[in-house]
This record gives structure tokens, C-alpha cells and sequence, in this order.
């Protein structure tokens, strides 16, 4: 027994500390599974490939360690895993971190503090990490792609094969990472160090982007770092074409143009020495459009083979498996990611191998019982648990990460004064279902009326009062008290109408598929085209209706025909009869006729 603990202890000898130290926030995100014994929860997992803590559902039993209560909770326990610019921090056997503070707690020979404080922790010095020989990992299935190490004996970075997993710390994705990182003085990828404010002969020392002027970033490791142009500023610089260049005319030139958010050719050549100039259009993309965060996998252009923008606000430009993200302040572009369920209380029904389960939308049994085949942020469709939603006619109440308010039925401040606390509908797979904070959004045109009573009937969402075709709406006139608990609403039993005339008379824009009014945001400035607003309907809806203040606008100047006539329209929204006209509208006039009109 003895041999066999001394053998063990020695094999535990010969790993380093970085591939022991730290495994609990470096274990992947575990959803667990449902054991019925326990409920789904939000819980908080470190991401080591981006170096933050995320938001999951946790499903109740199994799952790691790699899992907090709190966002706090975790970026305590793990975020110091990513102080050091390359590689992870010292630590002993156990995962502890080695905390530092200057002169008075030293690091070990070949290591530096980093940080402030007692949040210090030691990192390898650089140098020490860019006299490694050069390792092109180990194959993992997965193309080899070219990274940059540092030869310490020409002082250059120089490209290799990179096999994908393994390898040591010399090693970067792009030449200007290595040469930042390596180099013996701060190297700015474009443009000068800012010179110190006290001595222009010397660079501008810093610790944070705070010490440096406006844009201006702080880089490098330790003493060495300066401030440098930030990309922000160097990209959004205009190429001067009446610029004289001092190197002389360069024949393939590209600059990032920010209005386009792409990077362009110089026409006839250009200079080298400005500020946003490169010499090849890989090197303007990296520099300007970047590259996926985390080390996600970017998706080509098969016309540029550069990365695909796309637009982020639009969610547009990326093909299936793909997402939408922004790489800089000014570009995006379309990265590989996970599929994850588009709302966040949602579970996603997984495989033996445990990645999400695909689907194809339209199938018969194309997910496990429970679930629906949604269609994921990164345009993927995967098998997910139905949104936990209020009854139908209510809006649901929705918080930080669009997460529904849950609720606790009788407890008073448990939802907004103007909510309800009602049974929620999906969100689970069995088990209980969830009290969610509802608002009542639609109010009953036609109610149901007893034939035996010959009155409407009464009824509270979610209790399944009502007979079949009926839904529980809030009445228009709602004014009467129905008890102590549930205030100022009175509910009916009503047919589900459409109502397709505005407050005013109007009539509404129309959805060209299903021929019904179209529904806005009346919390959304540009829910609807101009001229039109985003207005109440009688059955507490909301359409894009005619904007008063234009439909109202009398007819200041008529415009004449060739043959002297004033040429008539058919209404305020008629935009075809006077489109050949310059800046004319089709107004009313006090003949109350429609005419093309100078605007």
C-alpha cells in the first residue's frame, strides 16, 4: 500500500501546476440533470475561453464544482485565472491560487507579480515564456491553423502549424500579439508610444487605460507597459489621400473604411506610413475587424476568405451555426457557437454526448415529449422546453436577462402593484408548474354570455373556466373589485376577435400574410413606418395607426396638371398617384377632396 501511495505521489510530481491548479473553474458547464426531488435554478459557471462567469439553468442533481450561486461568488473564486496576459497563474497542488504583494510577498524565481493589492497573483515573466522552443501541439481532430512563437535568437516572431490542442504559452494567434507580448521594448502595432508629458524624449509609462490621453490604450506586461493608439482610433481615422508619403509609394495598400466597416483598397497605391494604412488586406482584418472572442471559430467569406460581417443589431449576415458578434465597437462578425434555447428559463434536451439536441422544424416527434424544436440564437433549431408565459390575453413580466418574474400566489409586494401572480404556462417538463407576474394586454370585445344566466361570465386566468373557443380576457369596463386579493380587474369569458378600426376610425396597417392589423411596441419610437403610430385598440392591442398630426394636415399649395387641373388622390396614405411629382403628398383639402400637394 505504501509503494503504491509513494507511486502516485510521484506521478502527481511530474505534472506542472497549471495542469493541476485551477481544474474546478476550468471543468466545462455542466447542466446537470432532473431528478424531480429538486427544481431548475440560475446558477453562474466560469468560462475559462473568455475568461468570465455566465448565466445557466442548473437542472436540479449532478452536474461539477464549476458552479456558483452568484455571479460575485464566482469571479471571486475564479476570475484571477485570468491576470496573467499568457497561461494561467501559480498554484499549488490543490488549485490555490499563490497571492502576491510586491517586495513584501515575493514570487518564486521565473515568476512576477501582477496586480494589486493582496488580488496579486504570479504570473511566468514573459521572457521566460517567449524562450520556450516552439510547440505545434498535439492532432485533436480539428484543422491545423498558423499561430506565431517568439525565436528568441533573431528576435522575431515567426509563423508555425498549430495543431489545435496542447503546445505550451509561446504561442499567438497573430504576429502583432507575439511581438507585444515578447518584444524587449512596448512595440505599438500602429503609430508611436505617447511621449511623457514631462520629458518628450521618453514614452508615457502606465499601469491602466486611465493613465493614458485620450485615445490611447495601455499595453504590454508589467513595467514595460505603455500607451499605444487604441485600435478604436487608429481604425476610424480618415486615409489622407494629399498625404506626402516619406517611405515613398507602396503598390498594394488597404485602409479600414468605418462607414462601410470593411477594409478597402487604395486605388493607383498608397502610403504605408499612415495611421490607418496596411500592407495586406489579412493584416487590415486583423487589425481592424478582429477575430471571434474566446476563441470561437469564425465563419470565412468564400468570395474574401476574410471573416463575414454581419449585423449584430439586425441579427443578420451569418449562416446556420453561426452568431452575430461584435469584435470591435464598429464591425462584427459571424462566429461558431453553442446553440442556446432563445429564452433563458428554457431547458434544452440533450444527448448521450451532451450537446443540444437538433431538430428540423415541422417534423412530427422531432423532440422528446415536452419539448419544442426552437430556433437558437445562432439560427440552429435545437429541442427546448416552451417559454414559461402568462395565460393567454396576458403580458408577461420579464427582468434582468429577460428572465419571467416568479411569484409566490397571496404574498403581497410578490409582483408590481399593476401585475397578478398567475399560473404560468411551459417552462417545465413535469414537476410543478411555475406562478409568473402577469399584466392583463388583452381586453374582451365579444364576451361569452350563460344561456342559463343571460348574463356574461366571470373567470379568472389560468383557471380554465371558460368554454371551449372562449378565452379569459379582461373586460373593457373593468373597474369593479373582484376581492380582496385581486384588485381593480374584473375577467370575462370572450371570443377572440380582431378589431380592425384605430381609436380615431382609421384603419390600421394591415399584415400582407394574414391580412390582420399589424402589432407594435408602443415602447419602441420606430415600431412603425412614418406617418403612422403605434396606437390602443379597442381590445387594448396595439397597431400602427394614422398619425393624427398628418392625417389632419390641410393642403397648403395644390399641384396643376399639364392641362391646368390640380391632380386628385384617394387618401393621405395614397403614395402612388403623386410619386412623379417633386416633394408632393396626397393632403385633404377644405373641400374635403384629396389632392398631390407641395410638402
Amino acid at each position: 500500500m505504501i509503494v503504491f501511495i509513494a507511486s502516485c505521489l510521484v506521478a502527481l510530481l511530474q505534472f506542472s501546476n497549471a495542469e493541476l491548479g485551477g481544474i474546478l473553474c476550468r471543468l466545462p458547464r455542466n447542466d446537470g440533470f432532473e431528478c424531480g426531488s429538486h427544481r431548475s435554478n440560475s446558477a453562474f459557471y466560469f468560462d475559462f475561453a473568455i475568461g468570465e462567469c455566465l448565466e445557466f439553468v442548473f437542472k436540479g442533481c449532478g452536474g461539477n464544482q464549476n458552479r456558483f450561486r452568484t455571479k460575485e461568488e464566482c469571479l471571486d473564486g475564479c476570475q484571477s485565472l485570468t491576470k496573467c496576459g499568457k497561461g494561467l497563474p501559480l498554484m499549488d497542488f490543490a488549485g490555490n491560487i499563490k497571492r502576491c504583494e510586491g517586495d513584501r510577498v515575493p514570487c518564486p524565481g521565473g515568476y512576477e507579480c501582477i496586480g494589486h493589492g493582496m488580488k496579486s497573483v504570479c504570473c511566468r515573466k514573459a521572457d521566460r515564456i517567449c524562450e520556450m522552443n516552439v510547440d505545434p501541439g498535439s492532432p485533436c481532430g480539428v484543422p491545423a491553423t498558423t499561430h506565431f512563437y517568439f525565436d528568441g535568437v533573431s528576435n522575431l516572431c515567426r509563423p508555425f502549424a498549430f495543431t489545435g490542442c496542447g503546445g505550451n504559452e509561446n504561442n499567438f494567434k497573430t504576429k502583432g500579439e507575439c511581438m507585444q507580448f515578447c518584444a524587449s521594448e512596448v512595440t505599438c502595432l500602429k503609430g508611436d508610444p505617447q511621449p511623457d508629458r514631462f520629458a518628450s524624449n521618453r514614452i508615457a509609462r502606465c499601469h491602466l487605460d486611465s493613465d493614458c490621453a485620450r485615445n490611447y490604450t495601455c499595453v504590454g506586461r508589467g513595467p514595460k507597459k505603455a500607451c499605444c493608439p487604441s485600435k478604436e482610433s487608429v481604425c476610424a481615422t480618415p486615409y489622407d489621400h494629399r498625404s506626402t508619403c516619406s517611405t515613398g509609394l507602396s503598390g498594394s495598400v488597404y485602409t479600414f473604411d468605418i462607414n462601410k466597416g470593411s477594409c478597402e483598397t487604395i486605388e493607383g497605391g498608397g502610403c504605408l506610413d499612415q495611421l490607418n494604412s496596411f500592407a495586406s488586406l489579412e493584416q487590415c482584418s486583423d487589425y481592424c475587424i478582429g477575430s471571434c472572442p474566446g476563441g470561437l471559430g469564425v465563419y470565412l467569406s468564400p468570395f474574401s476568405s476574410l471573416p463575414q460581417l454581419c449585423n449584430v443589431e439586425k441579427k443578420e449576415g451569418c449562416p446556420f451555426g453561426f452568431e452575430c458578434m461584435k469584435t470591435t465597437s464598429f464591425t462584427a462578425v459571424c462566429c461558431k457557437t453553442e446553440p442556446i434555447c432563445p429564452n433563458p428559463e428554457s431547458l434544452v434536451a440533450t444527448q448521450a454526448s451532451g450537446s443540444a439536441r437538433r431538430c428540423t422544424p415541422g417534423l412530427d416527434e422531432a423532440c422528446p415529449k415536452g419539448y419544442l424544436c426552437q430556433q437558437a440564437s445562432n439560427l440552429e433549431h435545437i429541442c427546448c422546453t416552451s417559454p414559461l408565459e402568462c395565460p393567454y390575453g396576458m403580458r408577461t413580466l420579464r427582468e434582468n436577462f429577460n428572465r419571467p418574474k416568479v411569484c409566490s400566489p397571496g404574498v403581497e409586494g410578490s409582483c408590481p402593484p399593476d401585475y397578478l401572480c398567475l399560473a404560468g404556462n411551459g417552462g417545465v417538463v413535469g414537476g410543478m408548474p411555475k406562478n409568473v407576474c402577469c399584466q392583463p394586454e388583452k381586453k374582451c370585445v365579444v364576451p361569452y354570455v350563460d344561456e342559463s344566466r343571460k348574463r356574461p361570465q366571470k373567470c379568472l386566468p389560468g383557471d380554465r373556466r371558460c368554454p371551449a373557443g372562449t378565452y379569459c380576457l379582461e373586460a373593457v369596463d373593468d373597474q369593479q373589485i373582484i376581492n380582496s386579493t385581486v384588485k381593480h380587474y374584473l375577467f370575462l369569458c370572450c371570443y377572440e376577435v380582431d378589431v380592425f378600426t384605430c381609436s380615431d376610425g382609421q384603419m390600421p396597417i394591415l399584415n400582407p400574410a394574414s391580412n390582420k392589423p399589424e402589432k407594435c411596441n408602443p415602447s419602441d419610437p420606430k415600431a412603425c413606418p412614418d406617418e403612422y403610430v403605434c396606437d390602443s385598440m379597442l381590445d387594448g392591442s396595439h397597431s400602427c395607426c394614422p398619425n393624427p398630426a398628418i392625417t389632419a394636415r390641410l393642403c397648403s399649395e395644390v399641384i396643376l396638371s399639364p392641362e391646368g387641373q390640380a391632380v386628385e388622390c384617394t387618401s393621405w396614405d395614397d403614395n402612388q398617384t403623386c410619386q412623379d411629382f417633386h416633394q408632393a403628398k396626397c393632403r385633404r383639402a377644405t373641400d374635403q377632396k384629396y389632392y398631390c400637394c407641395k410638402e
